[in-house]
């Protein structure tokens, strides 16, 4: 037992940092996406030498080296717009002190009592043994203490809380002079497909994108993907007349106008020789960046519309099945 102390003894020798300062800071701050700017906090962190304590959407806890600190704040706060900050800077030497005057007052009594040891009658080691025991359990937690503090004094703590960025989404009614027009919004297709609404009468064969579920009744005609992407069919009275050309410019105006982001236009052909245009447009939903396609197929005393939407990363994966989709089309 005694060469076991004494090895204890020689382990406990660690000395702790000069004026070791806790540094613990916080920010909150406003984002369009909550989950990227955490996934690129953590990942800062990490460039840092860090690494992070917990994790959530909305939140997420880091620690670094103190000497990186500064520069993880500063990178942190390019992540979104700042609403709030913390930071605060406690000197942790007193603590430090008293821990290493009470750790060297028990090693010193720990010294004394394994000299008596090794002259201890057999009755006395007991009673000897019993003290050594107590103070080597004192000395491990004014270890495990200063451990502590040392870990809070080498690595800063640093807690980031994400706010939703408010963000305006288009006009629901937008500003042209066509009724049929101000209908084509996102809004009303989400609202009408969420509740059971269905599309009025349109191309007499329209096709379901693949991996669209298809609903027909009536005439009527949509589809859904099992992730949540909508779309639909429907037709709206040619009136007044007017040729493709005019209707293409007309549109795009409206949907620009109403607060759409235009990301792509295309003349299309449908399976039977429909000239149509199809816009691929941009919106903001929420918390949610969606995509937005829509077609217009002028055909004699009718116009028909295609619209689909869905969340914009998801919606790359049906994109093409989309685009497969209004082609296919037979007016």
């Amino acid at each position: 037992m005694m060469f076991a102390l004494l090895g204890f003894l020689s382990f406990a020798l660690a000395q702790t940092p000069d004026r070791p300062t806790r540094v613990q800071a916080g920010l909150t701050l406003r984002v369009d996406d909550r989950d990227a700017a955490a996934t690129a906090a953590v990942a800062a962190a990490e460039a840092a030498g860090g690494w992070f304590n917990a994790y959530g959407t909305n939140a997420v806890s880091l620690r670094v080296p103190v000497a990186q600190s500064d520069a993880l704040i500063t990178t942190l706060r390019g992540l979104g717009d700042l609403v709030e900050r913390s930071y605060q800077s406690d000197d942790l030497s007193a603590q430090v002190v008293d821990l290493e005057s009470r750790l060297a007052a028990r090693r010193a009594m720990l010294g004394k009592y394994l000299e008596v040891l090794g002259g201890a009658s057999p009755k006395a080691i007991v009673a000897v043994e019993r003290e050594v025991t107590q103070l080597v359990s004192e000395i491990e937690g004014l270890e495990g203490q200063l451990r502590f503090l040392r870990d809070r004094a080498d690595y800063a703590a640093v807690s980031v809380s994400f706010v939703f960025r408010d963000r305006q989404g288009p006009r629901r009614d937008g500003s042209s002079s066509f009724a049929w027009m101000n209908s084509i919004n996102l809004a009303d297709l989400l609202y009408d497909v969420q509740n059971g609404q269905r599309a009025s009468p349109s191309a007499s064969s329209p096709v379901a994108p693949e991996g669209f579920a298809a609903f027909r009744k009536a005439g009527r005609f949509q589809a859904a993907s099992p992730d949540g992407a909508v779309y639909r069919v429907r037709s709206v009275r040619h009136k007044p007349k007017a040729d493709l050309g005019f209707w293409q410019e007309a549109l795009r105006n409206r949907m620009i106008g109403a607060g759409y982001h235009l990301l792509a236009e295309q003349e299309i052909t449908t399976a039977d020789g429909g000239k149509g245009v199809l816009f691929e447009l941009g919106a903001v939903n929420g918390e949610r960046d969606q995509t937005y396609i829509v077609a217009l197929i002028p055909d004699g005393s009718k116009l028909i519309l295609v619209e689909a939407t869905g969340e914009a990363e998801a919606f790359k994966a049906h994109r093409e099945a989309v685009l497969a989709a209004v082609a296919g089309l037979r007016r």
